[in-house]
């Protein structure tokens, strides 16, 4: 998602600014496991040094299970003082996103929010233009997505979402430990355990890692 001008004039500076304001300033929301753990290769850091947890409804398939059941929870890219601690600020005062095209899938999507179902909804603000993709791909970074780049989107978010459904009602069914009951760390170093077994064709992680 980074831009090639922070000041970029015309449509693709409005939709930046736009983005910001709307989007970087309170955080990505519908962030899946695919994304964490993306952003955690790229970065070669723990998840735990970019998520941040917030109460989770009863009925939330996402909710992970902590601390014997006694809290439920969503996980999270963390916000800072400024928003999202991936926003950069530049010395005029402007904004871009510091994942380029390791961003959420939902950032890049903007102003696109997906729905449940997998489908995509209204905007999250104004309609804005849409940039040039690359055979079906995500697009240019820092540009807004054209209909083939927002198609492509939309399907590997309902996969990543769909996947990340699974791996947290896999962690709520583990036997736990309750002399020693896990934490939130202790559920992302499962994510990223469960993407490694997802990908090399192995089954689940059958127990929390230590």
């Amino acid at each position: 998602m980074t831009a090639d001008s922070d000041n970029a004039p015309g449509t693709d500076g409005a939709w930046q600014s736009s983005r910001a304001k709307g989007l970087c300033y309170r955080g990505p929301r519908l962030v899946t496991g695919a994304d964490i753990v993306r952003i955690a290769r790229t970065l070669a850091l723990e998840p735990a040094h970019f998520v941040q947890t917030a109460p989770a409804a009863a009925d939330d398939p996402t909710g992970v299970v902590l601390d014997n059941a006694r809290r439920r929870v969503n996980i999270r890219i963390a916000n800072a003082a400024h928003g999202c601690v991936f926003h950069v600020r530049t010395l005029e005062g402007s904004g871009r996103c510091g994942l380029g095209e390791q961003a959420p899938l939902t950032c890049r999507m903007y102003p696109v929010v997906p729905r449940t179902d997998g489908g995509a909804g209204p905007p999250d603000a104004e309609t804005a233009p849409r940039g040039n993709a690359d055979d079906g791909g995500p697009g240019r970074p820092g540009r807004p997505l054209d209909a083939e780049g927002l198609a492509w989107a939309e399907r590997r978010w309902a996969a990543d979402r769909d996947h990340w459904f699974e791996i947290v009602a896999h962690w709520n069914d583990l036997p736990k430990d309750v002399e020693d009951p896990p934490g939130a760390e202790d559920f992302q170093r499962y994510l990223l355990e469960a993407h490694a077994a997802r990908e090399a064709g192995l089954p689940w992680p059958g127990e929390v890692v230590a």
